[in-house]
């Protein structure tokens, strides 16, 4: 059975008033979402938000987010901690971890200020030396060495879409460091852009963004932690739920949730579910097949558009990236808003770029493409 993405498109307005095409910042909501935003909202008004009954509730609706990212992930719920982003995550792994100053992290030039920042900070913190090296398979494994404690990279680069081989980098560093270097990975372009199982990665930590290709509301996402890794992380949030509080008094958890990055809005937790449970069948249906397929087309289209060069990269996820001959990726990311066809510029690489989801059609290319100058 074909992929049917009119259905998609009917189920998030936003694709239809425009040629949505950067769920690499924000994904399109869908209907059930903001259903049930609404629906929360509503009840938190009419009903209050506290008491024995709302205590409950909202650790209810902890552990079905915590439960459905890990259906995303093909985790185990013991896995996950809950975050308000992708850069909660890495900051839970870079503030986690106990370094000291004579120690190494290697990450790669193309990384985002969500990975970078905490990492710069580290550096001026910690006196802990930061490498930036080509996100290339031999320059990061070559620059690992027995000073190295951290490497933090992404699965797919959110500044030209490539895919890094990250079972493979995991599996040299480990041998490398003899498994003492950390590996953490940036998801916040991969989870639900290519299929992602962390598990089966060799990684110790992988993070995920709700409000990008999972289309959920700002706030929400989730950090996957390696059980035989997660001793290794101190508790950088420490808060009322990073440990099991009952009638007998305050214990540990066990579980990767004494990360949880403190209190996440009830509100974006009821998107969040909705959300991941719609963004899963539409992607078991072949969303992202279909994505994928969308991407390779839009390539096509714009090698063929003169004046239009595409960035090209070894292994292509569904973000293309590409450059316009004589006009600024910022000129060029304005003149299409302008025009209906929502991308994003790449600062400093002047790229501009385009995130096409399992919600896009061909006629959201031709719109893209005819839209140039």
């Amino acid at each position: 059975m074909s992929y049917d993405v009119s259905r998609a498109r009917v189920e998030c307005p936003a694709t239809t008033r425009a040629a949505y095409l950067n769920a690499g910042t924000f994904g399109p909501l869908p209907r059930v979402s903001s259903d049930a935003m609404h629906a929360h909202l509503e009840r938190s008004f009419e009903q209050g938000r506290i008491g024995h009954a709302g205590l409950e509730r909202w650790i209810r609706l902890m552990d079905r987010v915590r439960e459905a990212f890990a259906t995303t992930l093909a985790a185990n719920v013991e896995e996950i901690a809950l975050t308000h982003c992708t850069t909660d995550g890495c900051n839970t792994v870079v503030w986690g971890l106990p370094f000291e100053a004579s120690d190494e992290v290697v990450t790669t030039t193309h990384e985002h200020p969500g990975l970078t920042a905490p990492l710069e900070e580290l550096a001026r913190v910690r006196g802990v030396r930061v490498h930036a090296v080509d996100p290339e398979l031999d320059a990061i494994v070559s620059r690992v060495g027995p000073g190295t404690r951290l490497v933090a990279l992404s699965h797919v680069l959110w500044t030209n879409g490539a895919v890094l081989p990250i079972a493979e980098i995991a599996r040299l560093v480990r041998e490398r460091t003899e498994g003492r270097a950390f590996v953490l990975v940036d998801g916040a372009q991969s989870v639900g852009v290519i299929d992602v199982a962390p598990a089966t990665l060799g990684v110790d930590a992988y993070t995920v963004s709700g409000q990008k290709w999972l289309c959920g509301p700002s706030g929400t996402g989730a950090l996957w932690v390696r059980p035989e890794a997660l001793d290794r992380l101190g508790t950088p949030w420490p808060w009322y739920l990073s440990k099991h509080r009952g009638p007998s008094g305050a214990s540990e958890w066990t579980s990767a949730r004494r990360l949880d990055a403190s209190t996440l809005g009830m509100t974006s937790l009821a998107g969040a579910e909705a959300s991941l449970a719609w963004q899963k069948e539409r992607w078991d249906a072949g969303g992202g097949v279909h994505a994928a397929r969308l991407a390779s087309e839009l390539r096509a289209r714009l090698r063929e558009r003169a004046g239009a060069r595409v960035v090209e990269v070894a292994a292509p996820s569904s973000l293309v990236s590409f450059v316009v001959d004589g006009h600024s990726a910022g000129s060029i990311a304005h003149r299409l808003e302008e025009r209906g066809v929502l991308v994003r510029s790449i600062p400093g690489l002047h790229y501009v770029r385009a995130s096409v989801g399992l919600w896009n059609d061909e006629a959201d290319l031709e719109r893209l493409v005819r839209a140039l100058p």
